[in-house]
């Protein structure tokens, strides 16, 4: 799927990009982005627990299919505290 011209990385610097498309500035569509991020965070064990994940689901899933380093340029480690205190 092209995400801004002819890019189709799924990435967050590429959708930030993009953001004038949809009605946005820049610091706007920042501001949403941080905010998903510090939810993930906020309800990642939360939301595991409701689902009955196994540690093992949980390490696989984490930093993989949800805040996958390679996908957030310029938002620094996502860290925080996921599966196992992340």
């Amino acid at each position: 799927m092209l995400i801004h011209g002819n890019n189709r990385m799924s990435r967050i610097d590429v959708c930030l990009s993009a953001a004038p498309q949809f009605l946005l500035s820049g610091e706007q569509a920042k501001r949403i982005v941080e905010r998903q991020i510090a939810v993930i965070h906020e309800e990642w064990e939360r939301v595991c627990d409701e689902a009955a994940l196994s540690e093992v689901d949980r390490q696989l899933l984490w930093q993989r299919q949800f805040l996958n380093p390679c996908v957030l340029p310029g938002f620094g480690g996502t860290g925080g505290h996921g599966a196992s205190g992340r």
